[in-house]
Formats: C-alpha cells, sequence, structure tokens
C-alpha cells in the first residue's frame, strides 16, 4: 500500500476514535483495541503504514508513553511488525488452514489448499507396536505398524511435526518405499485402493519438547498445538494413527460452525 493511500486510511480512521479518559480501561488499551479492531475489519489493510509516533501523539493528543504501550502490545500479537529504518506497519495476516475439519492426510490437505507441500523425513520403518498403536489398530502382541517422523512445510516454512503409525500387516511392502516429498495416503490410494472416510482428532496446547524445537526452528520451550488424530477407512478400521505438533504461528487453525 502506498505510504499516501496509508496516511489518508489512518487519518480516517483516526478521526472517528474517541477515547474515554473517564474509563476505567487504560488509554493506552483502549488505543491498542481501537487500532486492533480496525485493522481486523480491513479499515486499516494489511501492509499498511502507521504514523510516527509523535504524529499519533498528535492525533489522538496522548502522551508518547500510552502511544508506545499501545504499539508493543499489538506488535507482541503479531498485528503490526517493525522495519528498521522503515516505519510500522499492519502485518499481513498469516493464511488461516481448515486441514483440521477433513479426514485428509496432511501432505494432502495442504496441496489441496494451495500450499507448496515439501516434507522433511527423519524415521521411516517397521518396529513393534507400543501400545498406544495397539489400541488403535486393534492389534495382537507381536504386531508391527509403519512409524514415519517427518515435518511438513508449508510455503517452505514448517508446519508440523508429525508421527505416523500405520498397521503393517494392511500394507504389505509399504516400508521398503522411498517415501521423501511423497504423500502417504496418495501412495495408500494408489497402490493398495484404501481411502480414509473420516477421522477422529484430539487438540490440547503442549510445551514443545527440545528435538521437536531444533527440527521446527522454534525456540525450545515454546507452546504448539498437540494434535492426536485417527483416521478410518470406510469399513471403520483405523488406518492411520499420528501425533503432531503444530504451529499455529505459521497457519492459524479456521474451524467454521453453524447454526445447525
Amino acid at each position: 500500500m502506498e505510504d499516501g493511500d496509508s496516511a489518508e486510511a489512518f487519518r480516517a480512521f483516526a478521526a472517528g476514535v474517541a477515547l474515554q479518559r473517564e474509563d476505567p480501561s487504560l488509554l493506552w488499551v483502549q488505543l491498542k483495541n481501537r487500532i486492533e479492531h480496525a485493522i481486523l475489519d480491513g479499515t486499516l489493510p494489511e501492509n499498511a503504514r502507521l504514523p510516527s509516533e509523535q504524529a499519533m501523539c498528535n492525533m489522538f493528543d496522548l502522551s508518547r508513553p500510552v502511544i508506545r504501550n499501545a504499539l508493543q502490545a499489538l506488535a507482541g500479537e503479531g498485528r503490526v511488525i517493525k522495519q528498521p529504518r522503515k516505519g510500522m506497519f499492519v502485518a499481513p495476516r498469516a493464511p488461516e488452514l481448515a486441514f483440521m475439519t477433513s479426514a485428509l492426510g496432511v501432505f494432502d490437505d495442504l496441496s489441496a489448499k494451495g500450499y507448496k507441500v515439501t516434507v522433511k523425513t527423519y524415521e521411516f520403518g517397521l518396529h513393534p507396536a507400543n501400545e498406544d498403536e495397539r489400541r488403535v489398530f486393534k492389534l495382537p502382541d507381536g504386531f508391527q505398524v509403519i512409524r514415519a517422523l517427518r515435518v511438513y512445510h508449508a510455503n517452505e516454512t514448517p508446519l508440523t511435526h508429525t508421527l505416523i503409525s500405520l498397521p503393517a500387516h494392511r500394507l504389505p511392502g509399504f516400508e521398503k518405499l522411498d517415501m521423501e516429498g511423497r504423500s502417504i495416503f496418495g501412495t495408500i490410494r494408489e497402490l493398495y485402493g484404501l481411502t480414509v472416510a473420516r477421522a477422529d482428532r484430539w487438540l490440547k496446547g503442549a510445551i514443545v519438547p527440545s528435538e521437536v524445537a531444533a527440527r521446527m526452528g522454534v525456540p525450545p520451550g515454546g507452546a504448539m498445538i498437540a494434535i492426536e488424530s485417527v483416521a478410518y477407512d470406510h469399513d471403520g478400521n483405523a488406518l492411520e494413527y499420528y501425533r503432531a505438533y503444530y504451529n499455529s504461528e505459521v497457519a492459524p487453525i479456521h474451524v467454521a460452525t453453524d447454526a445447525h
């Protein structure tokens, strides 16, 4: 957005802002909320340049610390970004991702949404099924699973760190394939004729383990969304079990509901 257009858009926004000095809410909180609302409703569009702190002081008749606190809070929430020697700008919105309501695998779902998907595989092979895998796949003792430990990148940014388990007896020879950069579900459909009909997923917040943080390129000790998922074929048999860490800072999860 051109600087002249940005300045005009902000002046028009500022003209309609009336902060309540008698309100128990702090002035900087009021201003932060008004700017945030203008960003979310498009009044202040993506990449619009914000006026300088001094210009905002004059527009709103506020002190510099009040303006600075509001901008710092907006920056901390990712609403605005500071570009060295250029100024403060409205941050581009992260693309929303609705794959949580889809039964597709991560690779297929991201591809269907138009993302450029790349995969780095850290592990792929046969393993004795553990207790959780035996429970999900209803396996007797001694059965094996195929495990794939992968990091999925959306548009070259790490998005999910995923441990996938598959019932080996239903996919003979699958562990011998070169799966680097390939869709697991796509290959299963092609070679074995098995497709997913539905999936159950559970989400919770979790602290990211250090090895996961290193593979995802994020600081250790941070939080991500932990996902557990079981996908079923058309006969109701579990076909895939995965546990993942999802970085919602890259693409927020969007779940739509209706009134029915």
